[in-house]
């Protein structure tokens, strides 16, 4: 690799006498704006990816900001080197079919940040919209052609996606189906189950699940719930948190996961065990993590179950596990949390799990509308 070539991918600007455009809001990306995408860098020497929007856009309104869907984008290209991503902040601009005029500068300016400048070099704009062609004919320079995108043997649509993401699934960029999946927190105090059900409830329809952080990070540290520090306690909100995520991201990922604990669940530890000093260390990166999590459906398991020494918890858990359950209630109420929160309370006739499992089956597809087949 020469010197010249490194530094051109790194910085991805676009260099060649053709360059493509393709513009859109993205929200989201999917199969039908890709393989124009592709067209587009095959037919040229490469392509700048514009995605645009403002405060209160469609992405916007579904907590899919241009920001996001920027850093979305970029990611989902990170490995095309003839594929540039930037951004117009439509905010200031007059809303379409108005304020052609100032987008089309905007859009001349973004594409000559992203492209290292020849002599007789060419654009072609590629467009989904009949109307867009005229205008941008006319308001772009003479360097500048406009063709229509032929999406139609790929009859999907953002709009369709937005309404019912999981039916078009496929559809759906990778990068971005972590924004749409549907996250199931299965909480509750020591020797429940929960772990137990977020296995099973996950394999039951093969999606991913996480497994709680904190066993994993005792058992390797070789320490138990009391000897915990404050840093300790940082390691294992981050690790929880990674771990979920790397869930969400994965390729086994078809709309749902399921997660054995999350950052409530650790503040509900730490307030048990550390004193007020050692929480208030640890508020700030409690707040800033619950805040990011956004859990979808709560599923909590009340101590109703025979206390069991898995040699992992301290055994004195059989005697606190319920002031455990009632504050866990109080810090999700704390949140604003409990309309998503559904109490496991099945007693059963001796077989209190299962009816507990079948329970969770129904509320997850009556909650997030993800199909959970039960005999």
């Amino acid at each position: 690799m020469t010197k010249e070539l490194a530094i051109t991918k790194t910085n991805n600007l676009i260099r060649g006498s053709k360059v493509g455009i393709y513009f859109g809001t993205f929200a989201p990306l999917h199969s039908g704006h890709q393989q124009e995408i592709y067209k587009a860098a095959a037919l040229n020497d490469g392509v700048v990816v514009i995605v645009s929007g403002y405060t209160g856009d469609r992405g916007d309104n579904i907590d899919l900001g241009l920001q996001k869907r920027f850093r979305y984008l970029r990611e989902a290209f990170a490995d095309e080197p003839t594929i540039r991503v930037t951004y117009i902040d439509e905010t200031n601009i007059p809303r379409y079919p108005n304020g052609w005029e100032a987008w089309a500068s905007e859009l001349v300016s973004a594409v000559n940040e992203s492209v290292i400048a020849e002599d007789n070099q060419q654009f072609t704009a590629y467009v989904g919209e009949a109307d867009y062609v005229e205008p941008l004919q006319k308001l772009t320079p003479d360097s500048w052609s406009v063709e229509m995108a032929n999406r139609q043997n790929i009859p999907i649509s953002a709009t369709k996606i937005r309404e019912n993401p999981t039916k078009y699934w496929s559809q759906i960029n990778r990068v971005f189906r972590r924004h749409f999946t549907k996250k199931v927190l299965v909480a509750g105090s020591a020797s429940t189950g929960k772990s137990t059900l977020v296995r099973r409830l996950a394999r039951s329809i093969n999606a991913p699940f996480s497994e709680e952080y904190a066993r994993t990070y005792a058992e390797q540290s070789n320490i138990v719930d009391s000897e915990l520090t404050v840093s300790d306690y940082f390691r294992i909100i981050q690790g929880q948190y990674d771990a979920n995520s790397d869930e969400i991201k994965s390729h086994g990922n078809n709309g749902i996961v399921f997660l054995d604990t999350d950052a409530i669940v650790t503040r509900v530890y730490a307030k048990l065990y550390l004193t007020k000093e050692q929480q208030d260390q640890l508020e700030p990166v409690f707040q800033d993590t619950i805040r990011n999590e956004k859990i979808d459906l709560i599923l909590v398991i009340p101590p109703i179950t025979t206390y069991v020494n898995d040699n992992f918890r301290n055994m004195d858990w059989e005697e606190s596990r319920q002031e455990f359950h009632d504050e866990l209630m109080r810090q999700l109420e704390e949140f604003n949390l409990m309309h998503k929160v559904v109490v496991l309370d099945d007693m059963g006739n001796n077989q209190g799990f299962y009816d507990r499992y079948q329970h969770a089956l129904a509320t997850v597809h009556e909650k997030t509308g993800v199909e959970m087949p039960q005999l």
